[in-house]
């Protein structure tokens, strides 16, 4: 799912995000005072309805720059009325509060709901679609996961979870500069991670659930991330060296998570480490957990 893609979810279906507004579709990427602006709609009333789209999480950097970019077109713009609406995955309560104080709608919209928009109208998300180039570095193909016959008692599956509101999650799974290698917290279970084992990321919060299949590629160790890897930190000091261990991304599935609310009522899972306890980091998976897992990616 690329911000490219909720943005032309948003202009073909306005209808399915702003009901009653009748909102009428100008373009999409409009100069307007030498500004791109993402989204332009009329509505009802002939208001210029401008939509700005982030991905992931809203930043307060972003939301700085969207609050001076309004400022500018309403200043500017003196015999035009221009509304702005902010659409992202997550938008952060005092956020929210912020840029609805100064006149600038917010409207979040789920990695749930995109999903469902898109399935619904039978839209084929741009990295999904065959000519869509990944330039992902050749050397770390995509591997579909193998089930590992092993006793429920000989770990081999970990589960590794992010916080949104701390590690923009989707985005750094999506960056290109970042690639197929990816680094990730160890702050359990030190000595049972192993080199060779299976990684799920985890996106905690309101979608949580998992967004990728990795293969863990070192043992536990100190180490620091990629350099664009840090930058998706919200939290400078977790930039720093820490216990961490790197891994190949096998399978994103940021457009097909498989969400907890999901997998809580599948019969085998329902005592899946991360649903009985999700405070923490790793989490095990047991054999017979792994298997039913596998077989839904």
């Amino acid at each position: 799912m690329l911000e490219k893609d909720i943005e032309n979810l948003i202009s073909n279906y306005p209808d399915e995000i702003f009901p009653n507004e009748q909102f009428h579709l100008i373009g999409q990427q409009i100069n307007i005072e030498g500004k791109k602006i993402d989204i332009l709609f009329k509505d009802k009333v002939n208001r210029n309805i401008i939509v700005e789209v982030k991905r992931g999480i809203l930043t307060r950097e972003a939301s700085g720059q969207i609050a001076e970019y309004f400022g500018l077109l309403k200043s500017r713009n003196q015999n035009e009325i221009y509304e702005m609406v902010l659409c992202a995955n997550v938008i952060p309560p005092e956020r929210k509060l912020f840029l609805e104080h100064i006149g600038i709608e917010c409207k979040e919209l789920g990695v749930s709901f995109i999903t469902g928009l898109a399935s619904k109208y039978d839209y084929t998300f741009i990295d999904d679609r065959p000519s869509y180039s990944t330039d992902y570095p050749k050397k770390y193909n995509k591997i579909e996961p193998q089930i590992i016959n092993v006793d429920n008692d000989d770990i081999s599956v970990w589960i590794f979870q992010g916080n949104p509101n701390r590690y923009d999650v989707l985005n750094s799974l999506s960056d290109k500069e970042i690639g197929n290698r990816i680094h990730w917290l160890v702050n359990q279970h030190r000595k049972k991670i192993k080199k060779g084992h299976i990684g799920l990321i985890w996106m905690s919060g309101p979608e949580a659930g998992i967004f990728a299949v990795t293969r863990i590629e070192s043992d536990p160790a100190l180490m620091t991330e990629f350099e664009a890897e840090r930058k998706y930190w919200f939290d400078s000091s977790e930039k720093t060296e820490a216990i961490r261990v790197e891994m190949s991304v096998l399978k994103r599935m940021i457009n097909k998570p498989l969400f907890k609310k999901d997998l809580k009522d599948i019969n085998g899972l329902m005592d899946l480490s991360i649903l009985r306890q999700y405070q923490g980091t790793n989490f095990p998976v047991n054999n017979s957990e792994w298997r039913i897992i596998s077989e839904l990616l």
